[in-house]
């Protein structure tokens, strides 16, 4: 029996964000959630029913969008039926997504009663000013307020999503939303770089002056000052945009990063198991048809079986993203071959460069490596 991640994908927002592309939907009306909510536990079901025999599970995460929009009911009954439809294994770390503004005691407490044992806030900011430029829905008064609430109610395990580098932030302001994120303590702080993608509302902003970006040297100030910060204040920086206190990473993420396997359920979801890759569909009322007439196969519209040159190439630009980096004895074992065997002059060249360094059987990225660790990990592709 090998382990499994899950991913459950909750795609209803109160209020997009003005920087989000993902595949979401904001104010959506009960009924419809509804009946997502009901394909989905569906969907968990039936994928339970053939996946049950081969895996256990030792992560679930259950993202969005916005979990926590659905009520404390629906939560309860999709917590339900993952605990019902998979063999999870003692400790098995479930995380729920959470904004703030979506958060109340009754939630909580059902998320905890049936297992969720992980919150993930998206916090982002704690200037509500940014807040706003943003598009969120929550101030940092309710910030503070729902946080407390999930310390109160038992969550143990919490994650704050920061963000950095976007419009009108500085970085006296990020060093000032640091210190005071890491002064409540949580055990987890994930930190990201703004990422503009084209058609969402920052975007136009930006494109047509409203907003100016921040500079390169000056995300690359706030990014290394977020590493030092967060060292000194006893957090383990493990990947690239990661820091935890001891024993805290998160189990599932890690995951993605090791090319461990995980199956995605839910709209637009996407999965990888036994070196083959796939993703369910994107248009939210074929998703609930399909899976509520049976139709298993109209689910997932794109599968992609990996090469042996695809699973080398993932394995390393992967596992370059946490900072213990790859170990060779471990990529010997999985593919039977030296990594210099096919990459030496590309390790030496980047070695020279200072982008990459060897230490203990590991293979991992300098400081100067991860400033342009998209132009390393091309060399692996």
């Amino acid at each position: 029996m090998r382990t499994i991640g899950l991913y459950i994908h909750i795609p209803f927002c109160i209020q997009k964000c003005s920087y989000c592309d993902f595949r979401s939907f904001e104010k959506q009306e009960e009924a419809a959630m509804e009946a997502y909510v009901s394909a989905l536990l569906k969907e968990i079901e039936e994928q339970g029913d053939f996946y049950g025999g081969f895996f256990y599970v030792n992560s679930i995460f259950i993202g969005g969008g916005t979990p926590t929009a659905l009520s404390a009911e629906q939560l309860a009954r999709i917590l339900t039926g993952l605990t019902r439809s998979f063999r999870m294994l003692r400790g098995c770390e479930i995380t729920i997504e959470a904004n703030p503004g979506t958060l109340d005691k009754g939630k909580l407490e059902t998320c905890l009663f049936y297992g969720a044992n992980r919150l993930s806030i998206g916090l982002q900011s704690l200037d509500n000013a940014h807040l706003k430029t943003l598009g969120r829905i929550h101030t940092k008064e309710m910030f503070l307020e729902n946080y407390q609430l999930a310390r109160n109610t038992g969550f143990d395990n919490i994650n704050l999503d920061l963000m950095f580098a976007f419009p009108g932030q500085t970085l006296a302001g990020w060093r000032d939303t640091l210190a005071e994120a890491v002064s409540l303590r949580p055990e987890h702080i994930s930190f990201y770089s703004l990422q503009l993608e084209e058609g969402t509302p920052l975007w136009d902003a930006v494109h047509s002056g409203a907003h100016t970006v921040v500079d390169e040297e000056t995300d690359r100030a706030m990014y290394h000052h977020a590493v030092r910060f967060l060292k000194d204040a006893g957090y383990t920086h493990y990947e690239i945009s990661n820091a935890a206190k001891p024993g805290f990473q998160c189990c599932h993420n890690l995951k993605y990063w090791s090319l461990a396997e995980y199956l995605g359920l839910g709209l637009g979801a996407h999965s990888y198991v036994d070196g083959n890759r796939f993703s369910n569909q994107e248009d939210l009322d074929g998703y609930i048809q399909a899976v509520e007439e049976g139709e298993g196969e109209t689910i997932t519209v794109w599968e992609h079986a990996n090469s042996l040159e695809e699973e080398i190439s993932e394995f390393i630009f992967l596992g370059l993203r946490k900072m213990e980096g790859i170990s060779l004895e471990e990529f010997f074992l999985e593919f039977q071959e030296d990594i210099f065997d096919r990459f030496e002059g590309e390790i030496t060249d980047m070695q020279r460069d200072g982008l990459v360094e060897l230490s203990g059987g590991m293979l991992r990225l300098t400081p100067k490596g991860i400033d342009v660790s998209n132009r390393v990990f091309v060399k692996f592709v």
